[in-house]
């Protein structure tokens, strides 16, 4: 081979090498939530692995999680997976992150809230992280579409309360709350003061019942049911019967308010089915 094309084929890889795409970082996603936002956003082949509940019934994206590499969150085993990115919500400690730093492994913490733009600054910040930043832009248009068309419903003038097999409800400042009025629907635990999470007595709902409940959970045998919640007793189980009840999937309301916009859907079509 001559030296003119010696030089022209080494000049082509040397551009090729440069115009290339850097490939996109590997990641392990180390608790529930982080591996919401991980199958949400991130190619299968860059999933090094999940944590042990993502193929749980109340895993969102326990389908796509089929197949890929389930880890203990521990230093040992996550540097074992040798993984670029590790993405955490809860998971792991400050001594597990500072070690993983110290290794090379890039960390990005998922920011607690509830509300869309806190939802929709974590999807972006995942996903700027794991070199896909398009897949978040058009999942948050998609899921700003639908959050206009569910305002754009009348609202149903109807008390809602949900209730969870131990007895919590959601009042002001929780994800349920938002999801709630989401659906066009009236918080009754707001609406009686009650802010963040609180076990509602039985003699309050007797006296004061919803016009319809939200229950969640009671699908999932691995939720721990008191033998003293509200919910063993057979005067609130009448009245379940008796009001309206949306059994919602509890896939929908595990993951501080990530698939909100699921459960609101599902609460109104469920609801206007029944009209």
């Amino acid at each position: 081979m001559g030296r003119m094309a010696v030089l022209l084929i080494s000049g082509l890889l040397w551009a090729g090498s440069v115009n290339a795409a850097p490939s996109a970082p590997s990641v392990v996603s180390i608790d529930y939530c982080a591996d919401q936002y991980v199958l949400s956003l991130a190619e299968r082949v860059q999933i090094r692995g999940l944590s042990p509940r993502a193929r749980q019934a109340f895993s969102y994206h326990r389908e796509r999680a089929a197949g890929l590499p389930v880890i203990d969150p521990t230093a040992e085993a996550i540097l074992y997976a040798a993984p670029d990115l590790v993405v955490r919500f809860w998971g792991g400690n400050r001594r597990l992150i500072s070690m993983l730093e110290r290794t090379g492994v890039d960390t990005v913490n998922i920011v607690y809230g509830h509300d869309s733009e806190t939802i929709f600054a974590n999807l972006t910040r995942v996903a700027a992280a794991l070199g896909r930043s398009r897949s978040a832009m058009d999942l948050i248009a998609g899921q700003r579409r639908r959050i206009a068309d569910l305002e754009a419903k009348p609202r149903l003038g109807l008390r809602a309360l949900y209730l969870t097999p131990s007895g919590t409800t959601g009042g002001d400042g929780t994800d349920v709350d938002a999801m709630i009025r989401m659906a066009g629907l009236d918080n009754m635990a707001a609406e009686l003061g009650y802010r963040g999470w609180r076990t509602i007595a039985l003699e309050e709902l007797v006296m004061n019942p919803p016009d319809v409940f939200i229950g969640s959970f009671f699908d999932d045998d691995d939720v721990a049911r008191s033998s003293w919640a509200p919910t063993r007793h057979p005067r609130l189980a009448r009245m379940m019967a008796e009001v309206r009840t949306v059994p919602v999937p509890g896939r929908f309301l595990s993951c501080s308010g990530l698939f909100s916009v699921d459960a609101a859907e599902y609460i109104r079509a469920h609801l206007e089915r029944a009209q």
